[in-house]
């Protein structure tokens, strides 16, 4: 009886182990470039934890800006920009062990999401700017809910959406009399290639 108990805990803890080793878990560093309706980027993602990836990016993207005028005579003006962009995003990875359970693909991160986009957008250095105005730059910090898949060996899409906190970078000095504070609103549909 005594051989059967110990021959039983032998046999659970090689099953456990083997179970142990077939946990999936993010890739451990990732780069590549996306494209997206109003952006395009290059991105880097690196292993944390089993789960969570840091996530740099770096990119351009189009923006438009409006200058109100409290004056009724004077018509407002809008201006269109393509401006420099960088991103810290930690994400996590929930669904990794859903996918592997349900025997879908998991490869180059395929998986649902959640992050906390931290990024920096540079409105002093526009690439392009076709208005007379200049227009302030800015901090965002938004939680994101995203999916992300791979297809084709090395390509992948991502929707990500998600609201947020905008601070505008500016001194009354510079004779901008808007906010610092400002809601933001994220939502991102990408094509993109991993290298």
């Amino acid at each position: 009886m005594k051989k059967i108990i110990v021959l039983g805990f032998v046999l659970i803890s090689f099953i456990a182990k083997g179970q142990e080793s077939e946990k999936v878990s993010v890739e451990k560093n990732l780069y590549g470039a996306q494209l997206g309706l109003l952006s395009t980027s290059f991105y880097y993602e690196t292993q944390l934890q089993r789960k969570i990836t840091l996530r740099t990016e770096i990119g351009l993207v189009l923006a438009f800006s409006t200058h109100d005028y409290a004056d009724p005579a004077i018509k407002d003006e809008t201006t269109t920009l393509i401006v420099p962009y960088l991103t810290l995003e930690p994400r996590w990875y929930y669904g990794l062990d859903r996918r592997k359970r349900l025997g879908k693909k998991t490869y180059n991160n395929s998986s649902n999401y959640v992050s906390l986009a931290n990024s920096y957008m540079s409105y002093k250095t526009p690439i392009t700017n076709n208005g007379d105005f200049d227009v302030v730059s800015a901090i965002t910090i938004i939680p994101k809910y995203g999916i992300r898949r791979a297809f084709a060996k090395h390509f992948n899409y991502e929707f990500s959406a998600g609201v947020g906190y905008q601070y505008n970078v500016f001194s009354k000095t510079e004779g901008c009399d808007c906010d610092h504070n400002n809601t933001a609103i994220d939502a991102q549909i990408r094509i993109g290639y991993d290298f």
